[in-house]
């Protein structure tokens, strides 16, 4: 237990956090959960509000996720996301309310205003019935605003 506490200090001691790396992104998320993405940075915060609107095989959802972004390599350009939110819509042709979790990877071109990210969003429907969805892989590209 203690190698472990001392392991994650010494890791959040190598991450550099430093102010917003865009103000506002808007694009599109393919993958297992296909549709339009849209991320927003708090104003001198690393932390973002993603809200998404996706189709999948259980029917349409909109999602409200809370981001934590870890900047690793220092790189200004690459990025490590955590965190989660509820969703909402239809899931099996039934009203769906439940969580949503999400972790990735987000990298921002250098002349280009566009950014990339990879990530794993396991989501479990909490109303109408106990349901899992476990391997929403996908892909955004997203057009940056600001900065």
């Amino acid at each position: 237990m203690l190698l472990l506490a001392v392991m994650i200090s010494m890791v959040s001691s190598q991450l550099e956090l430093s102010a917003q790396p865009y103000n506002h992104a808007v694009g599109v998320r393919a993958g297992y959960s296909s549709g339009i993405s849209y991320k927003g940075f708090r104003l001198h915060k690393m932390s973002a509000i993603e809200a998404e609107f996706l189709y999948n095989r259980n029917g349409l959802n909109i999602t409200a996720l809370y981001e934590y972004h870890l900047e690793p390599f220092h790189s200004k350009r690459a990025f490590i996301y955590l965190g989660g939110g509820p969703f909402g819509g239809k899931w099996d042709k039934e009203l769906s309310l439940g969580v949503a979790a999400v972790g990735g990877f987000e990298y921002m071109v250098r002349d280009l205003p566009l950014n990339f990210s990879l990530d794993w969003k396991p989501m479990l429907n909490l109303y109408t019935h106990l349901e899992q969805d476990l391997l929403d892989f996908g892909l955004s590209i997203r057009y940056r605003f600001g900065r």
